[in-house]
């Protein structure tokens, strides 16, 4: 497990409105029931407690291409690296 996996989780596991287990990388976005504002809320979250800067324009799907938690761990990641 990386070191933003575990906090990135259980950001995500606070606004999974439609979840009813734990998230893991498996875990498909769709799943987690999550409405635009929760996604606000989680990039806002990311960034405080993580210290990464996220981009995200409003008009476009915050998701892109990402099917799983996983995905959007990844894309997390590299962000960081950068």
């Amino acid at each position: 497990m990386s070191d933003i996996e575990k906090p990135l989780l259980e950001i995500i596991k606070e606004h999974a409105v439609g979840l009813t287990g734990e998230p893991t990388r498996e875990t498909p976005i769709a799943d987690l029931g999550i409405d635009s504002f929760s996604i606000v809320e989680i990039i806002y979250e990311v960034e405080e407690k993580l210290g990464v800067e996220v981009p995200f324009n409003a008009n476009e799907n915050p998701f892109g291409d990402m099917k799983t938690v996983g995905d959007l761990i990844d894309a997390l990641e590299s962000l960081i690296k950068k």
